[in-house]
């Protein structure tokens, strides 16, 4: 069975086929590193533009946050684990 470095990020997993890395959101499928959480949507929400870095733009309105499963941190005071620490599998 055939591995493949990721080069993702500074883990730098090696993923066996149908797998995943650490992150969950790289694998490899037919002997190449892919983006398994490619157009997976896990969180949609209206957000008030001063919660994002976009300083001075538009202030007082709003912002469509869209993200996805998958980091390569495990921090124990992650506030978004929940839609972080998912997998393919975990999202309809």
């Amino acid at each position: 069975m055939s591995e493949v470095l990721c080069p993702g990020c500074f883990h730098h997993c090696l993923i066996l086929e149908g797998k995943n890395g650490l992150c969950r959101a790289r694998g490899t499928r037919s002997g190449k590193n892919v983006c398994v959480n490619y157009g997976r949507i896990t969180s949609l929400a209206m957000d008030p533009i001063e919660k994002k870095p976009l300083k001075h733009f538009y202030p007082g309105s709003w912002i469509l946050s869209a993200g996805s499963y998958g980091c390569n941190l495990s921090c124990p005071f992650c506030q978004n684990s929940m839609i972080s620490m998912a997998d393919e599998f975990s999202v309809s």
